[in-house]
């Protein structure tokens, strides 16, 4: 059931009302029951997947429950202090092995459905290349909706049992509500258990202030995916379908087309989703702060998609890079390579491999992988250059601090981190690399002047409706600079300026949007990951 579809609204109003007659008591349970009819909408068969991650996950941490509450009590009778901690260790590690098991299964069904035919499809390459005739049929399995969001945020609930920082769900269908919370199970944010428990469960009633505020992002998140990505989309399919002619400037075009189109698609859906969770009184943690105003790659990624990033961060990265075994690796390489190089060697491994889970978590193709490890190359590379970067700053400051040079360094990260996503957007790593080249071999200014964007099947009306939708996007975004919230700036307005502002925009969502049979939209991108 789409976001942006009359369905689902149809679905989100008889919710609230069965919500708001509801007692404060059993709210949650109207929301898990909301949430479960909402994912049965993208296939029956799925709920199976999601209801096996919740039913592994509460056995497991149910079992680390109890091995807390046993040692505990034989804590409590011990004298020594050596048998404490021998107590202590014992539970830790049971814990840690029922943790792993946990974790296997739960990731295992990810696993099996989203990689084993790219695993089969290598291996045929293979295959035929060292001359062996015979090929392993492919499995051909769905991919359940939103498998890779909530199987990453249950693992964070998980490993976060396991670090005794989340408190234990002793009820499985509370459990069940924070894995399959319909706002989120589609595209994010990943929330952590700790916070999202907050107001997850508190059956908070539905207020004047929070239907404003949640109606208001929501038609926010509207006017982005409506206005500017799908009325854009058509344009960016002609470019990406035909390479072959659409090469040079048309290549930069494309990943530019593609940077504005899946800026509004993904963040317009996590606006909706974050206004549809504000109308339950539920918060839910923000997962964009104005991603192209970044000066580096690195910063990019901790604007972009930032609980995934911190996801990374906190159960990956920080994980291995400190783990004994990469310390004890490092320590070793001390011979070989220096103390400098050995003391870094650990961060920049660490940090190729969570780029490569990375690429590898949005799609199961070869562009992902190597879109992944392109982000995490220029990242090394960056962290490399540091200390030249730290003395050309103070060499020229007076350069460096001006506003121009400022605006440079935006210019350039766009740039670069559109050129490194062109892997989303065409078919073959190959072909892609072929567009990056064409730039330099094949740059007609001229075919673009005579032709411009008339080939592309898109009225030129709707380059202006979407370049209007745009400019509003921008201003709202300078308006909510700062990490100000633009709801909130809005809020200082007198009431007619501010009735008026969103009165334009939903009148400009209403005539400037495209809109499909039925009058729903297009599916969302972050959809099929």
């Amino acid at each position: 059931m789409l976001f942006t579809s009359f369905n689902f609204l149809l679905f989100l109003g008889a919710l609230l009302v069965v919500y708001s007659l509801t007692s404060k008591k059993y709210r949650w349970f109207v929301l898990l029951v909301g949430s479960m009819v909402f994912y049965s909408f993208a296939g029956p068969f799925f709920l199976l997947y999601i209801c096996s991650t919740i039913v592994i996950t509460y056995i497991c941490t149910s079992i680390i429950k109890r091995l807390r509450i046993k040692r505990d009590a034989e804590i409590a009778l011990a004298v020594e202090k050596v048998e404490k901690r021998a107590i202590r260790e014992k539970s830790k590690k049971v814990a840690k092995a029922w943790t792993a098991v946990c974790l296997v299964l739960i990731l295992g069904i990810l696993a099996v459905v989203k990689y084993t035919d790219f695993v089969i499809s290598n291996i045929n390459n293979t295959m035929g290349l060292l001359g062996y005739a015979r090929q392993f049929g492919l499995l051909g399995l769905a991919l359940p909706m939103g498998i890779s969001f909530y199987t990453f945020q249950t693992v964070g609930y998980v490993v976060d049992v396991y670090r005794e920082k989340a408190e234990i769900q002793a009820n499985p269908l509370r459990l069940a509500l924070f894995v399959s919370f319909f706002p989120q199970v589609v595209q994010g944010p990943l929330s952590r258990f700790g916070e999202l428990s907050k107001t997850l469960y508190s059956g908070n009633p539905i207020t004047r202030v929070n239907m404003a505020r949640g109606a208001n992002r929501i038609l926010w998140g509207f006017f982005k995916k409506l206005v500017v990505a799908d009325r854009l989309w058509p344009a960016l399919v002609v470019l990406t379908s035909y390479p072959e002619e659409y090469q040079g400037i048309y290549y930069l075009l494309s990943i530019a087309l593609y940077a504005i189109i899946l800026f509004c698609d993904f963040t317009g859906g996590i606006d909706i989703t974050i206004g549809v969770a504000e109308l339950f009184g539920i918060r839910l943690p923000e997962n964009f702060n104005r991603p192209f105003y970044s000066k580096s790659i690195q910063e990019y990624w901790q604007r972009w998609h930032m609980t995934m990033y911190h996801w990374f961060r906190d159960y990956v990265f920080y994980t291995m890079a400190a783990s004994k075994r990469m310390l004890k690796f490092s320590k070793s390489a001390k011979r070989f390579l220096g103390d400098e190089i050995a003391k870094r060697l650990p961060v920049h491994i660490t940090l190729i491999w969570v780029w490569f889970l990375t690429g590898l978590w949005h799609g199961a193709t070869w562009n992902f992988i190597i879109w992944g490890l392109a982000n995490g190359i220029v990242i090394m590379v960056s962290l490399e250059l540091a200390p030249l970067y730290a003395r050309y700053n103070k060499r020229f400051s007076s350069l460096t601090s001006k506003r121009v040079y400022q605006a440079f360094m935006i210019f350039r990260t766009f740039w670069l981190m559109n050129m490194i996503r062109s892997f989303d957007i065409y078919e073959t790593v190959g072909i892609t690399f072929n567009l990056m080249l064409s730039v330099i071999t094949n740059f007609s200014l001229q075919q673009f002047l005579q032709y411009g964007v008339s080939t592309l099947t898109l009225p030129f009306i709707d380059y202006i409706a979407a370049g209007v939708g745009l400019m509003v996007v921008f201003w709202v975004s300078w308006l909510g600079r700062g990490e100000i919230d633009y709801r909130d700036k809005l809020d200082t307005f007198k009431w007619p300026v501010r009735y008026a502002v969103v009165g334009l925009i939903l009148f400009m969502t209403l005539v400037l949007g495209a809109y499909g049979h039925g009058f729903d939209a297009r599916q969302f991108i972050y959809n099929m990951f």
